[in-house]
């Protein structure tokens, strides 16, 4: 039945085959890059994951080699890549490097309905995939499409924004319904998550050091009169609540005065546009009020009665209105009175540009206003430039994007060192350079204000703290919210309460998070990561000899269990059994690990056969039908089914083989996996009335690979055996 060993001997054995370090040398180099040993062991895993899901997702932070891992795994030296279009010459440049062939499509086009050209069945690579986590979008249908079988790989470090319904919803591009049934064993071999500080410093990758909060000082006065603000009149059909505009002004107000004010215009405006429609009868739609163009001190109005519907009384409307508009008007004149806020702001920049002396230093902001005025406050300081959606400018006057990187980032955009008078040492930008953009030259980030997503932070972080980074460490900054704007909207507990979400499944930001201990134990890539970790310590011992036969230890623990290796086919599956049941969750097979440390006792053959007996169990009950039951598409697939059953009882004999033949692939298409776009297409042939062969036809091309039979063996055991028995 099996040969007994010595307990490392066992352990060695299981860690050498999980790891499967034999299989990632050898294929270090792609083109002329170099992967590094996390790279390969990305791509080995990734690997298995395309073979068994069909689709895999990388969510390593942010600057840890992502690009090339997914170029890594192009069997045919050519693939499709979606991603912004800011990114395009990044992945031509990166595939050029790799020896490889790409087509690009942006996530832009997609979102206007666009296709690529010539996919073919290409491996489908979707860069900063977040974009794609909502399934309402024209985007995500779009990509659906796109996917359609083909191998996938999707890659982003902030899988998460919002809610862990943004992780289901990348998953079902490929795993359609069921992505919401995972197991946390499916998750761990699904998904793969290293943090930076868990990599080697010979990857080139620096250490980050925890935010550093800078406080400013605080006016109660704008605090109070943004609490007391009295609502907005909202359009004809509604919209426009007063508490999310509140919420909305004091976030900008968090960020820079210059930004309330920008934003305190334009609702001026806006409450102008309607006066002026009420005075004249009307009362506009929101649809209606674009007629009105707005452009900075004036209001340029259409004729009233051609574009908004007439109002019989507007007396009520007109003063809530007016008293709003009063209300801003006195805010404005406040705001106008008050410099100091946005001073000190530009003065902690100061210091932190002194404190970190020679050092390049990016900061970024979600409003353009903000940016602008610490410009035109910083500017003077020399070697300062400013990026916002309008373009780039340094205090010569206006240059270009691709200069204004390349002036702060000469190396990690391999351009030429600039002239010393045109060097950018302060890059002052919104958050369009937070996603896809190479920093690394810089060592230092500040965030000015608080996105709505702890995410963002991330990604912005993650300009900086990149591969081929040439300092050891990244300091962050961040600029905390004037205290009354926390109480008002709670910003750091809304973004403690994403990141607590978040880390359930993907830990989105650990900076910002409570302390380790308090983030959620059930985060399956950290407890996969603590498994290898685990299992790299174990295959130090020295390795058995070659045998087709399974080996045996057993331990001493304080609980009857074991750990099993399994031969699943082709594939390995680490089983715990911990006296409730056999799992593969990652959480039960770590705990076991952690307690198969005990001494050597001697093996119990009757033991052994239990083992053997309750593996089997487990994979008997694993069934395909069991996704198919639990996705919501489970109805439409059990109504195909019988309907198939229905068409072969009826076939006419001299049918019947071609009949049978159609049946079979229908009924392989319905048992398959199956993404997104194949469950709505399934979805939509069950509701039309078409002849029985050309449904089966139509079913057919639907569904993907569906997994052959398996045999399982139990190649590898240690049985955990409790004291008190003893």
């Amino acid at each position: 039945m099996g040969r007994a060993v010595g307990p490392a001997d066992v352990r060695a054995f299981i860690a050498r085959r999980l790891l499967k370090q034999e299989d990632a040398q050898g294929e270090n180099e792609i083109g002329s890059i170099t992967l590094h040993p996390h790279q390969l062991s990305a791509v080995d895993r990734m690997r298995c994951a395309l073979k068994e899901f069909g689709g895999a997702l990388l969510c390593d932070q942010v600057g840890m080699g992502k690009t090339f891992v997914a170029l890594a795994l192009c069997a045919n030296d050519d693939a499709c890549v979606v991603a912004p279009a800011v990114l395009e010459d990044m992945w031509q440049r990166a595939a050029a490097s790799a020896n490889k062939q790409i087509a690009f499509a942006s996530t832009e086009s997609l979102s206007r309905g666009g296709r690529p050209e010539a996919v073919s069945n290409r491996m489908l690579i979707v860069d900063e995939a977040h974009h794609f986590r909502n399934p309402g979008t024209r985007r995500y249908a779009a990509l659906a499409k796109l996917v359609a079988n083909r191998p996938v790989v999707l890659l982003t470090a902030t899988p998460i924004h919002n809610r862990k319904k943004d992780l289901a919803a990348l998953l079902a591009l490929f795993l359609g319904s069921s992505s919401e049934t995972l197991t946390q064993s499916e998750l761990g071999r699904l998904i793969i998550r290293r943090e930076i500080d868990s990599v080697s410093a010979s990857a080139g990758l620096p250490h980050i050091e925890p935010p550093v909060w800078c406080d400013l000082n605080q006016d109660e006065e704008i605090a109070r009169l943004l609490l007391d603000l009295p609502p907005p009149l909202p359009p004809r059909d509604g919209g426009d609540g007063g508490a999310l505009v509140i919420h909305s002004l004091v976030r900008q107000w968090a960020s820079s005065n210059a930004a309330l004010e920008g934003a305190l215009a334009r609702r001026h405006l806006r409450s102008c546009a309607l006066i002026s429609a009420l005075e004249g009868g009307t009362y506009p739609s929101e649809s209606e009020l674009t007629a009105w163009a707005s452009a900075e001190d004036c209001v340029q109005l259409a004729f009233a009665e051609f574009v908004a519907s007439k109002q019989s009384s507007t007396d009520v409307l007109l003063r809530v209105v007016r008293r709003h508009c009063d209300a801003i008007s006195t805010l404005r004149r406040l705001i106008g009175s008050r410099s100091g806020v946005d001073a000190g702001r530009a003065n902690v920049i100061r210091a932190i540009r002194a404190k970190h002396h020679g050092i390049r230093v990016v900061a970024f902001s979600q409003y353009a206003e903000t940016v602008d005025a610490l410009f035109l406050d910083l500017s003077r300081d020399g070697y300062v430039a400013a990026l916002t959606g309008q373009g780039a400018r340094v205090s010569g006057g206006r240059i270009t994007r691709r200069e204004a990187i390349g002036r702060f980032a000469p190396v990690a955009s391999g351009v030429k060192a600039p002239k010393r008078a045109d060097v950018v040492t302060l890059l002052l930008t919104t958050d369009l350079l937070s996603e896809g953009v190479n920093l690394q030259d810089a060592g230092v980030v500040i965030h000015l204000d608080l996105p709505w997503t702890p995410a963002r932070m991330e990604q912005r972080l993650g300009r900086v703290a990149r591969m081929g980074s040439p300092h050891e460490r990244v300091f962050s900054y961040v600029m905390r919210p004037p205290a009354s704007a926390e109480t008002l909207i709670h910003l750091e507990r809304v973004l403690r309460e994403k990141v607590t979400e978040s880390s359930e499944v993907v830990d989105v930001f650990p900076s910002l998070s409570l302390a380790a201990d308090d983030r959620a134990s059930a985060n399956t890539p950290r407890l996969s990561e603590s498994i290898r970790s685990i299992l790299e310590r174990w295959s130090t011992a020295s390795p058995l000899a070659d045998n087709d036969q399974p080996c045996f230890a057993s331990v001493a623990s304080a609980a009857d269990g074991f750990l099993a290796l399994c031969e699943v086919g082709s594939e390995l599956r680490f089983l715990a059994h911990d006296g409730e049941r056999v799992s593969d969750d990652p959480s039960r097979v770590l705990r076991l690990m952690k307690q198969c440390f005990g001494a050597e006792v001697s093996l119990d053959q009757a033991r052994i056969d239990e083992s053997i007996v309750a593996v089997g169990r487990y994979f008997a009950g694993l069934r395909i039908t069991d996704r198919a039951r639990t996705s919501k598409s489970a109805h439409v697939r059990r109504a195909g089914l019988k309907r198939i059953a229905k068409v072969v009882s009826r076939a006419r004999p001299h049918e019947r083989s071609r009949v049978v033949s159609l049946a079979s692939s229908a009924r392989d298409a319905l048992l398959s996996r199956m993404g997104a776009e194949g469950e709505r297409r399934l979805e939509s042939l069950s509701t039309e009335s078409i002849p029985d062969d050309r449904w089966m036809e139509a079913v057919s091309e639907i569904g993907g690979p569906t997994p052959a039979p398996t045999r399982v063996k139990v190649v590898a055991a240690i049985l955990l055996v409790s004291t008190c028995a003893q």
